[in-house]
């Protein structure tokens, strides 16, 4: 009713009569005069001084008009916020991803979506798969980096396969004197088994990839270092306190120092033998969401330069 109050009063202002604005209104004089009539009987004032010529709102019909135009813009304000809401344009944003992904990735990542969203407060994590795929459908978590999520409510796009390094230090039996790379065959790496390794926790989705890379090889692993993640992880393999399978991107190789390069071997594991997944995961209800597709086309471009 109030909607209809204001674009009564509103034209009967500014015509000066009732059947003018009637007819600018599309409806008729009565239906309007009966409206005007209810609102004064619900207020207890005139609104209408229709012994004027043209007729005139009283100054209760001024104050009740300026009320309504407040409530209308006020109204209008909340639907396009809370569309915004909605769509992720407005608000808070929680982003995370595992241990896989390293962190140089989420300064180009946010830049370029802060230039199109820059009024979205975002908080960033560091989470495994399996917490990520909790807090997703809890709502607790918006978007994902990392390795698939398998859950008929959440979303998985895929991006790209990150290539894997096996670090073989010079403890090993498999290192080779005078070369920073070696070659990948399978029965090199079955050599390994029985060696030293270094793992992070378990319930980690790439610790869990690695270990059924090794059991489908018939390899026994002995973990004799776990560290929270894999970047402690492969910064211990750099200094020869074990071996370890880890995403090439994680290396920085042209940051190796000649001492390091003299002790170990990377192995570079073929793709068709064992890759890691990534992609961006989110809750099926938001994937018509513009910044979502925004995310997965910055996050895309992102890591394609970064592999590059």
């Amino acid at each position: 009713m109030n909607r209809k109050l204001l674009s009564f009063l509103e034209e009967i202002k500014a015509q000066g009569n009732m059947s003018k604005a009637a007819e600018i209104l599309f409806v008729t004089q009565p239906y309007i005069s009966r409206v005007i009539k209810n609102a004064e009987t619900q207020f207890g004032v005139r609104l209408i001084d229709r012994s004027s010529h043209p007729i005139q709102l009283t100054y209760a019909g001024e104050r009740l008009l300026s009320y309504l135009q407040e409530e209308n813009r006020l109204r209008s304000n909340l639907d396009r916020e809370m569309t915004h809401l909605s769509e992720f344009k407005y608000g808070h944003l929680t982003i995370a991803s595992n241990e896989v992904l390293d962190n140089g990735i989420f300064k180009p990542v946010l830049t370029q979506f802060y230039n199109k969203y820059p009024k979205i407060h975002a908080q960033l994590l560091k989470i495994t798969s399996r917490d990520a795929e909790n807090r997703l459908l809890s709502g607790s978590l918006d978007f994902f980096m990392g390795q698939p999520l398998h859950n008929n409510k959440i979303e998985y796009v895929p991006i790209t396969n990150f290539p894997l390094v096996l670090i073989v230090p010079r403890q090993s039996s498999q290192f080779e004197e005078g070369t920073l790379w070696s070659t990948y065959s399978n029965e090199k790496v079955e050599e390994m088994g029985g060696e030293s390794f270094i793992g992070i926790p378990h319930d980690s989705n790439y610790q869990r990839m690695v270990n059924n890379f090794f059991t489908d090889h018939g390899i026994s692993v002995e973990y004799s270092i776990e560290v929270p993640d894999i970047h402690l992880a492969t910064a211990l393999a750099l200094k020869q306190l074990g071996a370890i399978i880890t995403p090439k991107h994680l290396l920085n190789i042209d940051e190796l120092d000649e001492e390091t390069k003299q002790n170990i071997n990377l192995i570079e594991i073929p793709s068709d033998t064992f890759t890691s997944n990534f992609g961006v995961s989110y809750v099926k209800t938001k994937q018509n969401s513009e910044p979502v597709s925004d995310l997965v086309d910055i996050v895309t471009n992102v890591v394609n330069d970064l592999k590059e």
